[in-house]
């Protein structure tokens, strides 16, 4: 409720911002059950003017960060926005459960009630994808980045980053799938509880990560792959847009990442992330079950962003 939107005539029409990239409403997408003005969708808020500032003070109650420690740590150097200034920081700590094997995210503090809140909520960072990464290598190659390992750093990098640059996104959505769940299972937490809404999250681009928190949100509530692939796709020009090349891809940095590969989104990689999570998890709600996401939260994730 008393939202600003920018065009009354179009209520699925995001706010428009004149530095902010990327940004959507979840009930833009076609065939979308969202309603208009609970969820956005961006590249980072940090690029934001002063009249974004203003826009998404007046439209945005909970920031859902996405991004890893490396990057929003460089906050303050990189962006002259104090937008996150606005928003009280809840950090999270990992629990696990009796096994080791389940891990729960739990905020550090209770949010001010009614209050602007920012989450941290990182799916991916360097260490996973080299975790991910050594796990998949054949013996041959993880026994040369072993000894690499001993002998050089920059040596035993470039072994990991061939094979990040040779597999390219679908590598990363795998990785955020097979290591992130935690996280995942805690941003849809944050935007199945209505306190929270009108919500926005976010990573560099708002591409990628977003784009597979989007995927899992869409595909929950029943939209079809085609549109779900159809509202990706419409992110393949934002590093261009951004003219920023420092801006991190999925965690690690552009320079040592092939252009073609990590800077579009095309279809190709929706496609392989979708059949990624049916063949390997069952699609997915059998994935947000073993998560912890289960039936009842769905049904909450559903009536907070559609009723």
């Amino acid at each position: 409720g008393g939202l600003r939107w920018a065009r009354a005539q179009d209520p699925g029409q995001a706010p428009v911002f004149e530095c902010v990239k990327n940004v959507r409403d979840l009930a833009s997408v076609r065939n979308s059950p969202v309603k208009p003005g609970r969820v956005l969708r961006a590249a980072c808020l940090g690029t934001a003017s002063p009249n974004d500032e203003g826009v998404i003070l007046g439209t945005v109650k909970t920031l859902v960060d996405l991004r890893s420690e490396q990057e929003y740590a460089g906050d303050t150097i990189k962006y002259n926005s104090t937008i996150f200034d606005e928003y009280d920081t809840l950090f999270y700590t990992v629990e696990r459960g009796k096994s080791g094997r389940t891990k729960t995210l739990i905020p550090n503090s209770v949010a001010a009630a009614g209050g602007r809140t920012r989450h941290l909520l990182s799916v991916i960072d360097e260490s996973i994808y080299k975790r991910g990464v050594f796990k998949k290598l054949s013996l041959k190659k993880k026994v040369k980045a072993g000894i690499y390992l001993g002998v050089s750093m920059v040596r035993a990098r470039k072994v990991f980053l061939d094979y990040i640059n040779a597999a390219g996104l679908p590598l990363l959505n795998e990785l955020i799938l097979d290591y992130g769940g935690a996280s995942i299972k805690a941003v849809l937490d944050v935007l199945a509880d209505k306190a929270n809404h009108p919500v926005a999250f976010y990573c560099t681009a708002g591409k990628d990560r977003t784009g597979l928190v989007a995927m899992l949100v869409l595909s929950t509530l029943g939209v079809d792959d085609e549109s779900i692939v159809s509202d990706y796709v419409l992110s393949d020009s934002v590093y261009r847009d951004l003219n920023d090349s420092d801006a991190m891809v999925g965690a690690l940095q552009q320079q040592q990442l092939d252009p073609e590969r990590f800077l579009r989104a095309p279809r190709s990689v929706m496609d392989a992330t979708m059949r990624l999570l049916r063949d390997e998890y069952g699609g997915p709600k059998a994935y947000l079950d073993r998560i912890g996401f289960g039936a009842d939260d769905r049904e909450r994730l559903r009536r907070a962003l559609c009723e």
